[in-house]
């Protein structure tokens, strides 16, 4: 099923929100000649159709979305904001949405419910440009950026937006919640840049035309590279520190930060873009606070924790106590002459607060 809803004319449409994400933990997703690649482990687990546009036009880049659905930009002069959620197909539109037909161009990336996706000037009805932002949840859409055109964009593991305005490297630092440009970095004049990633620290990735990965710092300064040749056109990275590459001819170039070697997949004949399932990281270790007094022979001590698991076990002196599911606090009494050490761990596990002292 195909639903396509007008963003601009402002109908509320729900996006849906799913328990279960698409595909699997640490898969590679590959998009080409509008078919969904899922590798995962190297082997080839899962394919599926990615739906023509109402221009019957070809799907570029996509991206993975924090509750596990993906989101294509899907189309050229007409496209739409294609969004699956392992049953269902919906889509999104903006009147002035376009890029130029160039299968290396077209970036979308996403924060949650909002995904970001390029914009470039093009003929009638695309005259419009800059950076366009969907609100799923709600199905409207706006212009965040108006003043330049874009090829790629992306989100740096640091949670900036890296908008990349044309194939001369020139990038664009943006902060997602207001749409201010912050900063303006230059990748090379004759780079022939296609893709940009960023890492935790703000360090960029960029993938040309040319055939090589570069490393930059923040400030656009070459660290190194690393030559893989053909044409290479988009890129993804993921806090494990794994990069991989897309490419004109179907393949895929997977590497990590350090860009010192790298492995090639053969996935089809066409254009392919990638993304990274990104692992699920379990819970941090709890926060442990707590508060002692006096109750004649013995100490009373409650304990206070935070944590993202769904419960933690209790310790004292090292030995299990107890399970608790249904609070964040619990209160003991112990003879106030012998040692007590109390610890608590995210149930089943060794994820362990620091110990809290109560004599």
């Amino acid at each position: 099923m195909k639903t396509i809803i007008s963003a601009l004319a402002l109908l509320t449409v729900a996006a849906s929100a799913m328990s279960n994400q698409v595909f699997q933990d640490n898969s590679l997703v590959v998009a080409s000649d509008n078919i969904l690649y899922e590798y995962n482990n190297g082997a080839l687990i899962s394919q599926r159709n990615i739906p023509t546009n109402s221009a019957n036009e070809m799907a570029r880049d996509l991206t993975i979305l924090d509750d596990g659905r993906v989101a294509v930009f899907n189309g050229t002069f007409a496209p739409e904001l294609s969004v699956y959620d392992g049953e269902n197909w919906q889509s999104f539109t903006m009147p002035g949405w376009s890029t130029v037909n160039n299968l290396s161009y077209g970036g979308i990336t996403a924060i949650g419910d909002a995904v970001y996706v390029t914009d470039t000037y093009t003929a009638y009805d695309g005259v419009a440009k800059g950076v366009v932002k969907f609100d799923l949840a709600s199905g409207n859409a706006q212009r965040i950026i108006d003043d330049s055109d874009y090829i790629d964009i992306t989100l740096g593991l640091d949670g900036k937006l890296y908008a990349l305005q044309n194939t001369y490297g020139a990038l664009d630092v943006i902060d997602p919640a207001s749409g201010t440009v912050l900063r303006s970095v230059a990748l090379g004049h004759t780079s022939s840049s296609r893709g940009v990633a960023a890492d935790a620290e703000g360090n960029i990735y960029m993938v040309s035309w040319n055939g090589y990965v570069a490393r930059y710092s923040a400030d656009g300064t070459l660290v190194n590279t690393l030559e893989i040749g053909g044409n290479l056109h988009d890129i993804d990275i993921d806090h494990s520190g794994r990069v991989v590459t897309g490419s004109r001819f179907g393949q895929v170039y997977v590497t990590d930060t350090n860009l010192s070697d790298f492995t090639e997949m053969f996935v089809s004949t066409s254009n392919t873009f990638v993304a990274m399932v990104p692992s699920v990281l379990p819970p941090a270790a709890p926060m442990l606070q707590g508060t002692v007094q006096n109750a004649g022979r013995d100490i009373q001590t409650t304990l206070t924790w935070s944590t993202e698991a769904e419960g933690v076990d209790v310790y004292f002196n090292g030995q299990w106590l107890e399970s608790v599911t249904d609070s964040n606090s619990a209160t003991y009494w112990y003879f106030k002459k012998q040692s007590q050490e109390f610890m608590v761990c995210n149930i089943g596990t060794e994820d362990c607060s620091a110990p809290f002292i109560a004599n």
